[in-house]
């Protein structure tokens, strides 16, 4: 039920926005007035790249995340959702994220604002032996769901992949919808054949600058390691998996998602 909820609270933010989309600043800028325009805007789902600390554990890290929902019950913003996604290859700029939904983002700007000027310094004082993170990098993406899940997951936890994927010379976009309607097509005989299953995938459309872009950025979620391993062996085998590799050349992070908020 966790994973349906999260996905219906998405659907249901996405669906009340405008269709006219509006310039946002760099996620890097915290805004000092919130505008009509910006109010407005869509949702977004913000990442917060963090490391661990010297003292860092799980069960510190659970303890710190029942503090982290206190801050938000009582600050003056408000939070859709938000997951732990642990990395399986951590770098050194980042451990874990930090991922948060909120309802556009000039309440993005403004829960940002109201978090520095009000908790930012007793979380630190609180966590400094746990975790660091600056919001340097946190990235905020424009959701929009593709495919949702067919099977409903009563798990907190999940797996999920993110892929940064560019064209290969010759292929566009109109190439990439010839591809997703052959793939919801695949995924459909998939699941006829096995049976429902958690897997769900997202575009996200940064609402930052970056001096490397891609041309589109897909979010795969899946209900456990066993269900993402499965449908990656079979899809390897299709003929869809070569004719994405012609397509596009991607770079892909997989991480463990643990659901701590809505």
């Amino acid at each position: 039920m966790k994973h349906l909820f999260i996905l219906l609270s998405l659907v249901s933010l996405l669906s009340s926005c405008s269709e006219n989309e509006t310039n946002q600043e760099p996620i890097t800028t915290v805004a000092n007035d919130v505008t009509e325009s910006n109010a407005q805007a869509q949702p977004v789902i913000e990442y917060v790249w963090h490391k661990k600390g010297p003292n860092f554990s799980e069960a510190a890290l659970s303890t710190a995340i029942d503090h982290w929902n206190a801050f938000i019950d009582q600050g003056e913003y408000q939070i859709q959702f938000a997951n732990i996604l642990m990395a399986d290859q951590p770098n050194e700029d980042m451990d874990f994220m930090w991922s948060i939904l909120w309802d556009s983002m000039a309440a993005r700007n403004a829960g940002w604002q109201y978090w520095q000027q009000n908790q930012e310094s007793q979380w630190q004082s609180m966590t400094s032996e746990l975790l660091t993170y600056s919001e340097e990098h946190a990235y905020a993406f424009a959701p929009t769901v593709q495919r949702p899940a067919s099977a409903e997951s009563d798990s907190k936890s999940f797996r999920a992949q993110y892929a940064f994927c560019n064209f290969n010379d010759g292929y566009s976009q109109v190439d990439l919808a010839q591809f997703q309607t052959a793939y919801h097509a695949w995924i459909d005989a998939y699941e006829r054949d096995k049976g429902p299953t958690g897997y769900w995938y997202v575009d996200l459309d940064p609402q930052f600058e970056s001096e490397e872009s891609s041309d589109f950025v897909w979010l795969h979620l899946w209900a456990d390691l066993d269900e993402q391993t499965t449908g990656m062996a079979d899809f390897s085998q299709s003929p869809l998996a070569a004719q994405i590799a012609a397509m596009s050349s991607c770079q892909n992070y997989d991480f463990t998602g643990q659901a701590i908020r809505g």
